[in-house]
């Protein structure tokens, strides 16, 4: 998986002349304000059924066992870009406290399924090895979209607490670095969760049941 990570930052500045108390509670103030939010946007799946066995062999990258062809191939390219607002305070003395706000957008760049020209005509054998690339259509839509659901919490978690810098410059940068750091472990987490279940759709048990099923085509 190899996101294209987009990076919005925006900046919200204030300043307080209170007390150090009075100005622990206003950063406190800030961090419940926070929002952390992500949205999954799908994308039509395309298709072409022309494509040579040889050129799916390449694409499938994994290769074929001695006993199976590769007659079809899911191509995806997940996307994710991701909006930063942080929001500071700043004391009399200096101090600085800041919270960011994130909006996440996960989705795809393209998203393909392709199908051997040496399929032919034939209904059967085109429709058992279309499901099979199905299954891999809904691993890719379903992660991100439980992902969409889950990683506000987990960034909320590691961001959403008042942080204290010396500066706006350090605040700026450090919350930045951070932000990046934890979800480019999330997105990580979530590139395993999918070639986990990729390789369990293409187990040898699978291959040999679509086998079975093909030579029963008429």
């Amino acid at each position: 998986m190899k996101p294209l990570l987009a990076l919005l930052l925006m900046l919200f500045c204030a300043a307080s002349g209170a007390d150090d108390g009075s100005f622990k509670a206003s950063c406190e103030r800030l961090a419940a304000a926070a929002n952390f939010t992500a949205v999954f946007e799908d994308k039509p799946v395309s298709r072409d059924d022309g494509v040579r066995m040889a050129d799916l062999a390449r694409f499938a990258k994994a290769g074929s066992s001695l006993n199976h062809s590769t007659l079809g191939v899911t191509r995806a390219e997940p996307a994710a870009s991701m909006a930063l607002a942080i929001r500071t305070l700043s004391n009399g003395d200096g101090r600085v406290c800041a919270v960011p706000s994130l909006q996440l957008k996960l989705g795809f760049s393209s998203f393909e399924v392709l199908l051997a020209r040496e399929l032919g005509s034939n209904p059967c054998r085109r429709r058992i090895v279309d499901d099979h690339e199905q299954e891999h259509v809904s691993v890719w839509r379903d992660h991100l979209r439980v992902s969409a659901r889950l990683m506000p919490v987990a960034l909320r978690q590691s961001l959403g607490q008042v942080a204290y810098f010396s500066s706006m410059g350090e605040a700026e940068s450090v919350l930045r670095q951070r932000a990046d750091q934890q979800l480019a472990s999330l997105l990580n987490k979530l590139k395993e969760g999918i070639n986990a279940a990729h390789q369990q759709i293409d187990s040898a048990t699978s291959y040999r049941d679509a086998e079975n099923r093909m030579r029963a085509c008429p």
